[in-house]
This record gives structure tokens, sequence and C-alpha cells, in this order.
């Protein structure tokens, strides 16, 4: 992202941003905009918020709506994107995706297992586009065949032997992705976490089992309950350290949580050529500066541009090695550090 312009977005009433390639710095209080500038190139890309319904309108209070823009400048064309409260919508081609890196990532190793499937399925889409055409074929045979069930369950099950097809095409796309994921989040646990080397894997109820069988099994609970009880959301992720499994501190959960993006980056860009814009918000709460400096590093090198909030400027050692522009906000206001 080579600029930025922000209208009326929460506290944000109005900003004219350049942006350098690499690494730029956003420092300054809690409230005063930091993660708000990260929202702004989260609705160019994605069209709404990494905000949950808590946060409010998006609308800087007293203001009609609110407009954002940006654009990228290489060396073949200007691509421009724009996104408006009023329509909702984001128009623009062509964007390397963002992935937000907030300070809840720690849910990502200790969270519901919800989240994690939605976090893994949303990279593997970008890896294997294909696979979301197998996603929604068992979504649709899991609503027939839960209508089937509904209702009592009569007649032949002719729904169990596609749904059990799907679904184990669903489950094997995952444990392939995660195995690819596996190896490079070694290497990064292994260097950047104070505990050592950490595994991740993918597992599901009835694995290693037969799933047309395991159906047929289940299926008198299934009627009673109305609903299929093996489906894409039975997965998830384990983590282990040394065979064993693992679950580590909130701090150290938020380290394994980024690492764990940050491998998951790797991936997408080995299968697609993309380097994503990263957005790290507040990456020292909770975790050690020692820890953390190695990791905005590493990020630095694996994404086309990173984009870091916190409280204070970056360390003396992080700022000579990756020479970030830097900015200094205040109440929305932002000025070049």
């Amino acid at each position: 992202m080579d600029w930025l312009r922000i209208a009326h977005l929460r506290c944000i009433r109005s900003a004219d941003l350049r942006l350098g390639s690499g690494l730029v710095w956003v420092a300054g209080a809690n409230g005063a905009g930091k993660t708000t500038l990260l929202e702004a190139v989260y609705l160019l890309d994605r069209g709404r918020t990494f905000r949950g319904r808590r946060s409010g309108p998006v609308t800087t209070r007293g203001e009609a709506a609110t407009a954002v823009a940006g654009g990228v400048c290489d060396s073949e064309r200007i691509r421009q994107y724009r996104w408006s409260s009023k329509s909702g919508s984001r128009d623009g081609l062509g964007w390397p995706f963002s992935r937000f890196v907030g300070a809840s990532s720690f849910s990502i190793v200790d969270g519901d297992p919800a989240l994690r499937r939605r976090f893994l399925d949303w990279s593997l889409f970008h890896v294997e586009p294909d696979a979301r055409g197998l996603w929604t074929k068992l979504r649709r045979l899991q609503r027939q065949r839960n209508a089937w069930l509904a209702s009592g369950g009569r007649g032949r099950a002719v729904w169990d032997a596609p749904y059990a097809e799907a679904l184990a095409g669903v489950w094997a796309r995952r444990t392939a992705f995660v195995a690819r994921i596996d190896a490079a989040f070694r290497a990064l646990t292994a260097d950047l976490l104070p505990v050592g080397a950490l595994s991740v894997g993918w597992r599901w109820t009835g694995q290693d089992r037969d799933l047309a069988a395991l159906l047929e099994m289940h299926r008198a609970g299934d009627v009673e309950r109305g609903h299929t009880f093996l489906s894409p959301s039975r997965g998830d992720l384990l983590f282990r350290s040394n065979g064993t499994p693992w679950s580590g501190s909130r701090g150290e959960n938020k380290l394994a949580g980024m690492l764990l993006q940050l491998a998951i980056q790797g991936v997408v860009t080995e299968a697609t050529g993309v380097r994503q814009v990263v957005l790290l918000d507040d990456p020292y709460a909770e975790v050690s500066r020692a820890y953390v400096a190695p990791v905005i590093q590493a990020w630095g090198g694996a994404a086309e541009q990173v984009i870091v909030t916190s409280l204070e400027p970056p360390p003396d050692d992080l700022a000579a090695a990756l020479d970030p522009m830097m900015f200094h906000v205040e109440q929305g206001d932002f000025l070049r550090a």
C-alpha cells in the first residue's frame, strides 16, 4: 500500500498518508487511532471490519459516511482501491490480500475450535481455490441429509455415501494443508519460541475409520438429534511439544499464534507467489520485547509490507535492521516521526 486516504473512520476524521514499502511503524497511545489505520487497510481488502459487533458503527459520530481509498504503484500500473460505508462494498482488483495479526492471536492456539477452522480454511482457499466447491457441495449434502433426519430418517439412506465422500475430501484437504504448514512451523518455533519447537497437526472425529460405517453407526442418534453428528465442525488443530499435547501461557500462546500465521504465509506465498500485506496490531502486548523483534524481522522478510502498531517506537536494533517508515498518531492525526 503506497498511499492511503481515510475520511470519517471512527476517531480518524481525515488522513492522507504516503506509506513506504517494507516496514511501517505507527506509534501512539491507546485510543489514538493506530488500530483504526489497520482497519482502513482491511476494509479495502475484505470490505468488512475485523472488529466485533461491540465496536459499534465505523463512521465517525456526527458524520454521514466513511470513505477509504488506497493505491499500489508498481512498474506496470497504478492500482486503486476504494471502500464506502454507503455501498458497503469495495472496488479494485488484484489486491495482495491482507492478514490481520491482532492482540488476540493467542486464541488461535487456545480459543474456540470454530475460530481455528475458519482461520485455516481462509488460507486453504487461497492456496487451493477449487476447494471452495468441495466445501459448498458438502454443506448442500449436509442440509439434505439433515432434512431427511429431521423428517424421521425413513427409507434408504441415500445421502450417506455422497456425504461421506465429500466429508472425507474436506478432511483430506485440511490434513494435507496442515502437513504443509507443520515443517515451517517447527522451524520457526524452534528458533523464535522460548519453549522450543512445536508441531501442528489436524485431528477429527472418526479419523482413520470408514466414514460410511460411522454414519450408519450414528444414524439412530442423528435421527433423534435431527442433524448429522459427523461434520466438518468436528476437526481441530493439535499442537504438540516433543510428541505430547501442548498448551502454554497466554504470552506463549500469542507468540505461537503469530508464528503459525507466519508459517501459513510462507505456504501461501510458495503456492501462489502472493506476498501479503500484514497488519500487526500491538505485538508487544503480553509478550516479552526480546521475543517480538525477531518475529517482526521474520514477517518483514515474508510479506510485501508490514504495518506495525505499538505504544512505543521500535527498538533501536529493529529500526537499524529494517529502517521502518515511522508515524506518530494522536487523536486520529498522523505525523511522520
